[in-house]
Parts: C-alpha cells; sequence; structure tokens
C-alpha cells in the first residue's frame, strides 16, 4: 500500500514541469499545449491519497466511486455549457476544436479525481 502512494507521489511531481512547460507557452501568449500535465498531476496526488481507501473492495470504496462519478456528470454538463457560451460563432476568442477538447478533457480528469477525494473524506 505504501509502496503505490509513493509512486503515485513521485509521478505527482510532474506538476512542476507542468507549471514551467504551460508557463513559458502563456507567457509567449499561445495556448499551452502541454495542459494534460496538470490533469495527470491531479489525478497522481489524488490517487496517492485514494490508495488506503481502494486497496479494500469494500462498500465504501464502491460508494466513493459511484458517487464521485454520478456528480461528476453533473460537473460535466456545465463545463459543456459553459464551453458553449464562451466559444460560440459569435465569440472573439477564436480556438481550435482540439483545443477545446483539451480544456474538457482536462476538466474532466480532474473534476473526477477531486470529487473522489471530497468522497473519501466525507465517507
Amino acid at each position: 500500500m505504501n509502496n503505490k502512494r509513493v509512486v503515485f507521489l513521485i509521478i505527482g511531481v510532474m506538476l512542476f514541469n507542468a507549471v514551467i512547460v504551460n508557463g513559458t507557452s502563456i507567457i509567449n501568449g499561445r495556448f499551452p499545449d502541454r495542459l494534460m500535465t496538470i490533469a495527470l498531476t491531479i489525478m497522481s496526488f489524488g490517487l496517492a491519497y485514494l490508495a488506503p481507501h481502494f486497496t479494500e473492495k469494500d462498500e465504501c470504496a464502491q460508494k466513493i466511486r459511484e458517487r464521485a462519478i454520478y456528480i461528476n456528470y453533473f460537473w460535466c454538463v456545465s463545463y459543456v455549457i459553459i464551453l458553449m457560451l464562451i466559444f460560440n460563432p459569435t465569440s472573439n476568442i477564436d480556438l481550435i476544436s482540439f483545443h477545446t477538447l483539451t480544456i474538457f478533457a482536462v476538466l474532466y480528469i480532474s473534476t473526477v479525481f477531486l470529487n473522489m477525494v471530497y468522497y473519501a473524506e466525507k465517507y
């Protein structure tokens, strides 16, 4: 169990890499190409925290997963609505669809694991 936590924490150190790479893109006025590294970092830290909860296949772990995925559905619907309002055809913001999908994927992955951490604390 401790080995899994250490591995996830080591992988989570990618945050510093993600901040540096994305920061230089933003400073240069470009779309940050490595946004997915931020989502993977959040996922790694979340899994490091959740490793003791998910090692046993009990009802509590199942309840955490079910509740987090259920609530994440509503988060995703709100993300879609917000992205549709921001990137509508009359908007001045011009992003290609790949960038919009990247933003959505980053939000989805981050929200799932942050919800799991929240419900692990709650239950």
